[in-house]
């Protein structure tokens, strides 16, 4: 491929374009022949690079019009396989002048599914944080049978005041794209979790073959995610050491998971906006998601929490633009990235679910004496303080736990679900690997029990309450309530009980300060930051300025009102997030309906919980 010379008023950045592409494997082609350049990895997936003359940019002057003064490559890729492809663009800098390290010196990424159809943006930001070596600047799914067209830009930027500090300086690299099947994750096994898939003929979990050989354990792209348990220690050995197939019968069950893959998504409302129209069309066709390798955040938007911010404007300032990639912080874990997370499959419940308690069954009640199983066609622990919940949650690793859990966190990390974590099952479900295929996308069926009975699904979409068991979880119907809409998903995210999730609104103006309200006795924010997700304080609830306290990823102003589901935001007498709405709330149930309360017990409210692995890679 030729070299490529772009002058920016004495600014010379040479950019060898050389392109890399490969599943699980690199290849690299280049040549100095100025004609288009041509690479075919196993004949599936064309790319190509339009060279042409070599680009003289003297007299570019900065500009608020990349695509009228700044300087382009293009490119295309098309895919010949029946199946998607993600690609990366990768810029390689070989040497920077660190005065082109600015907001100044920016770039943007544009593409179409036509040559000379209408570009949006995929990905733009400067080069503040580039460094010598590999920068992936920017992604993209090529649809089976389908050619993206791309322009990369790099301008000056007309809207800072003083540029001259980077008049004469250089830029040198390669840019790159490399390509991979849109793939998840493996799941990552903790001790004790044993993975399953379910024996229709049997209507019975068995071992499934943990290296997913013939995707016998998983396959997301037929809506198949992995499952895995908990089991007591009666026969966990056998379990463990038993072939593939062995029967795990529902006694010895203690707690059901399912795994959520890193992935980034496209962002279609950036600005928090409660009344855009979603030009991308996220609700009904499918939020646009891509998988990430390993911890990989290879999405372009950043964002940044100020909680000083407290006069109505947007408390998160975010960088990038609509149609651009967020690696949705779910997988973001305090200081560790990780690979993915395992969620309970149903609302927790407890060792005594039948328990009468207060002439009531609550399932466990104010207590945290209790401990937690996570299991279909039991009633789900409610009445508990939302920190409680917390406790309970954590303390299944505790020294000698029935789990067969690692009681060190280093490795693995028991919690009660997040808030951001509720999403990213949320908008996994909103997507063609949940319950959207062929662009259209249906609602989870309501958990319509009165009786709060774990994994239950209503007749209809937003059923009315009932008694008892409506329709069992491996049932036909039953099925239609996982996120999934087959047995393989997670239920109980529409109706059932009110979910509480850790997401936590500050006491007070300018700064975070951990809100108790009536249920914080048995949590200590200092030195728990990671467990929670937290707020900037407000005193409104469901208006444009409530949701300018709002977080890039956590479905609050990006998908308000989405199925009618409800939308109300912690304010300053309910500083806690509840989720998924309860059993009697017909339409207004759903997994992006939320809803701030006071951290209270209460009968109708109950919890979730996560399980991390804190060292794969």
């Amino acid at each position: 491929m030729k070299n490529k010379n772009i002058k920016i008023i004495g600014l010379i950045i040479s950019i060898i374009l050389i392109i890399a592409v490969g599943t699980y494997a690199w290849l690299t082609w280049s040549s100095q022949q100025n004609t288009d350049l041509y690479s075919n990895v196993g004949n599936l997936l064309e790319v190509k690079f339009t060279t042409g003359n070599d680009i003289n940019a003297t007299d570019m002057l900065p500009t608020l019009d990349p695509l009228t003064n700044g300087e382009v490559t293009t490119f295309s890729v098309k895919n010949r396989a029946t199946y998607d492809y993600a690609i990366d663009i990768v810029l390689n800098i070989t040497s920077i002048s660190t005065e082109l390290k600015s907001e100044s010196f920016k770039y943007i990424i544009l593409s179409s599914d036509t040559e000379n159809g209408e570009y949006t943006s995929v990905a733009s930001g400067d080069f503040t944080n580039m460094v010598v070596g590999d920068n992936t600047i920017g992604g993209e799914v090529i649809p089976k049978k389908a050619t993206k067209y791309f322009k990369f830009i790099v301008y000056i930027d007309g809207s800072v005041e003083n540029n001259s500090n980077v008049m004469g300086k250089a830029l040198s690299g390669e840019l790159n794209v490399t390509a991979h099947e849109n793939e998840p994750n493996p799941p990552a096994l903790v001790d004790g979790l044993i993975p399953v898939k379910y024996d229709k003929t049997n209507e019975t979990w068995v071992k499934a073959d943990s290296t997913n050989t013939n995707n016998d354990w998983y396959n997301y792209k037929d809506k198949k995610w992995a499952n895995a348990v908990l089991v007591s220690d009666t026969n966990r050995n056998s379990y463990i050491n038993g072939s593939v197939g062995t029967q795990i019968p529902e006694s010895d069950v203690l707690a059901y998971y399912v795994w959520i893959p890193r992935y980034k998504y496209r962002v279609w409302n950036i600005n928090k906006d409660m009344n855009m129209t979603n030009n991308l069309n996220a609700k009904d066709s499918g939020i646009d998601i891509l998988f990430e390798n390993n911890k990989e955040s290879t999405g372009t938007i950043s964002c940044n929490y100020d909680f000083t911010i407290t006069d109505g404007s947007l408390s998160e300032i975010c960088r990038g633009s609509n149609s651009e990639y967020y690696t949705h912080p779910a997988f973001s874990f305090g200081n560790d990235e990780v690979t993915g997370f395992w969620v309970g499959k149903f609302e927790i419940s407890s060792e005594t679910p039948d328990v009468l308690t207060s002439n009531n069954y609550y399932g466990g009640g104010n207590v945290t004496n209790l401990t937690v199983r996570i299991k279909p066609n039991v009633r789900s622990w409610r009445y508990n303080y939302v920190t409680n919940f917390w406790k309970v949650i954590y303390d299944m690793q505790i020294e000698n736990n029935i789990y067969g859990l690692n009681t060190s966190r280093t490795n693995t990390d028991s919690h009660m679900l997040k808030n951001m974590e509720w999403v990213s099952v949320a908008y996994l479900t909103n997507s063609k690997y949940g319950r959207c295929t062929n662009n259209t996308c249906t609602e989870v069926t309501i958990n319509n029990s009165s009786d709060f009975i774990t994994g239950n699904a209503g007749d209809t979409v937003s059923a009315s309450s009932a008694s008892g068991i409506t329709n069992a979880y491996n049932t036909a119907k039953g099925q239609l309530a996982s996120t999934t809409g087959n047995i393989y998903g997670v239920y109980d995210m529409s109706g059932g009980a009110y979910e509480y999730v850790m997401g936590n609104m500050s006491s007070g103006n300018g700064s975070y300060t951990y809100y108790t309200s009536s249920g914080g006795s048995n949590y200590t924010y200092t030195g728990n930051e990671k467990y929670i997700d937290t707020y900037s304080y407000g005193t409104t609830q469901i208006n444009q300025i409530t949701y300018n306290r709002a977080r890039l990823g956590d479905a609050t102003s990006e998908s308000n009102s989405w199925y009618s589901d409800y939308s109300g935001f912690v304010y300053s007498s309910s500083s806690w997030f509840v989720r998924g709405g309860g059993y009697s709330n017909t339409t207004s149930a759903g997994p992006f309906s939320f809803y701030g309360v006071s951290g209270f017990s209460n009968d109708s409210f109950s919890a979730r919980a996560s399980l991390f692995a804190l060292t794969s890679n």
